[in-house]
């Protein structure tokens, strides 16, 4: 009797223990389960995030180009047909004067009016090249390193290799507006004296340098400034490229762009 006793309860033991081994099993593959289903909803939702972000991102400096295209096209459809007529008004007013100071007057306005002039012909470039759209980003980048040289600044060495394929209005422009930046920073903060400029087509890969002979900075202390580092951030993440950015203190600077191409892609 006493035996069956004995046998029942290491039975029971058995089977309780068993069932307590099953039901901790079950609980862990449930809450693993749990988990994963946890931890692949928080990646849709970041997915979704950043695509909403970017979508944001795309819209902002779509606005922007807009507004630019804009300002460039008023520049140099209102502002420089007036200034035009101006100078022409002066022109008759030299013919006509009387005394040698007047007409001295009217050729120094002149001149004047003629800086003005080209003033605004550069701001509306900068703002919109004509010929990043219709020549492509090739053109468009060997121009503002020309006007860049005319201006007596800085002295900017241009170099291109492989055959130049368009890569799409779109792509182009922010291409455009990431060297304007990096240009931008390298004659305002670089102190430099000259500046090169180098520019690669290959097959399925395009790059675009500059490097500069100026002072230099510490990188990790100028993300926290600032100097734009954000806006080529947000930029180069849209073309789904790359950016290198090295510098030292007296040695100068050289930003490198690099990206995946596929001629005539305009997304």
């Amino acid at each position: 009797m006493g035996d069956t006793v004995n046998a029942e309860l290491i039975l029971v033991y058995i089977i309780g223990t068993f069932g307590m081994i099953v039901l901790s099993g079950a609980i862990f593959v449930f809450f693993i389960t749990y988990q994963k289903r946890l931890l692949k909803k928080e990646l849709e939702i970041n997915v979704i995030k950043a695509r909403q972000q970017e979508e944001i991102l795309k819209n902002t400096i779509l606005s922007q180009e807009k507004e630019r295209k804009r300002i460039a096209q008023d520049l140099h459809d209102e502002v420089g047909a007036m200034l035009s007529v101006i100078k022409l008004n002066i022109s008759l007013f030299e013919r006509k004067a009387e005394t040698p100071k007047t007409k001295e007057f009217a050729l120094e306005t002149k001149s004047y009016l003629d800086e003005v002039i080209l003033q605004v012909r550069r701001i509306s470039r900068a703002l919109m090249p004509p010929s990043l759209e219709k020549l492509g980003l090739a053109v468009a980048v060997e121009e503002l390193a020309d006007w860049v040289n005319k201006s007596g600044v800085i002295k900017v060495e241009y170099w291109k290799s492989g055959e130049p394929v368009r890569l799409g209005n779109k792509k182009e422009l922010a291409i455009f507006r990431v060297f304007q930046e990096l240009l931008n920073n390298a004659i305002k903060h670089s102190n430099a004296s000259q500046i090169s400029i180098k520019m690669h087509y290959g097959l399925s890969l395009f790059a675009i340098s500059i490097s500069d002979n100026g002072k230099g900075f510490e990188p990790g202390k100028m993300v926290k400034t600032g100097l734009g580092l954000k806006n080529l951030e947000s930029r180069t993440q849209i073309l789904k490229g790359q950016m290198k950015l090295n510098s030292a203190p007296g040695k100068g600077t050289t930003a490198i762009l690099c990206l995946n191409i596929q001629p005539d892609d305009d997304e």
